[in-house]
């Protein structure tokens, strides 16, 4: 399953249905998309497949000391830049492009907890806000995802990587109030930090992705090299205790 396919049916839905300061803007509170049909699609095409080569995966490796997962932005984190970043490592990816906090709590157990890790990297979110989900909801799936993990093992390190801005304004008006959440989940709760990159991959003087980490096909959800330096840079420290 190519990460293209991956990519290829998560676009972004209409502005109304995800800008949370429109006064008409109703959240959304159900299981999968807006759009049933294209979810379903997104789903039997791309999620579940990669899944497949996951298990596939995970029974040859038997584990890994450092997972990382979440949406696209984990899984376009390659492994030749995985290497670069973390060398000598045991370090697998697990992200899915499209997932949602709700698909990544129900795939958490055989895709990541099943290789027996010892630090769990987590980002997760934008595309639960792209379908305009209610903050609560997203926030309520996080806070279960932690639980799971930490019920398998209590000294399994989670990081939570804040989600970084876009190129999409309703995005970047409502993600960082969700890092907000994230940051104080991490002070409040043992063996969980959080990890800000929102700050140093944003314009200096507005909310939204500054040039240098703009990808060069056009793609406003997604960063390009240097973004992966950051996100590097900021958790070296942390993966080398």
């Amino acid at each position: 399953m190519s990460i293209a396919l991956v990519l290829s049916v998560t676009n972004c839905n209409s502005t109304s249905k995800r800008d949370y300061f429109d006064s008409n803007f109703k959240c959304f509170a159900e299981p999968g998309w807006r759009d049933d049909a294209n979810f379903k699609k997104y789903i039997e095409k791309a999620w579940l497949p990669t899944r497949l080569l996951y298990a596939k995966d995970n029974s040859k490796i038997k584990r890994s000391d450092i997972v990382f997962t979440g949406d696209s932005l984990v899984h376009l984190f390659l492994p030749n830049l995985m290497a670069k970043e973390f060398p000598g490592k045991s370090v697998t990816n697990r992200g899915i492009g499209g997932d949602m906090s709700e698909t990544l709590l129900s795939r958490i157990d055989d895709d990541v907890l099943r290789l027996e890790p010892k630090t769990v990297v987590i980002e997760i979110g934008g595309n639960d806000f792209i379908q305009g989900k209610c903050l609560s909801l997203v926030q309520n799936n996080l806070l279960s995802i932690i639980k799971k993990i930490h019920s398998r093992n209590h000294q399994i390190r989670i990081f939570l990587i804040a989600v970084p801005p876009t190129r999409v304004k309703e995005l970047n008006q409502i993600v960082p109030v969700y890092n907000l959440f994230l940051n104080q989940v991490a002070r409040t709760t043992q063996n969980v930090e959080y990890i800000e990159v929102w700050d140093i991959m944003r314009k200096p003087d507005a909310p939204t992705l500054s040039e240098e980490f703009i990808r060069p096909n056009g793609d406003s959800l997604h960063f390009n090299e240097k973004g992966y330096e950051i996100w590097g840079k900021k958790l070296r420290p942390y993966l080398q205790k």
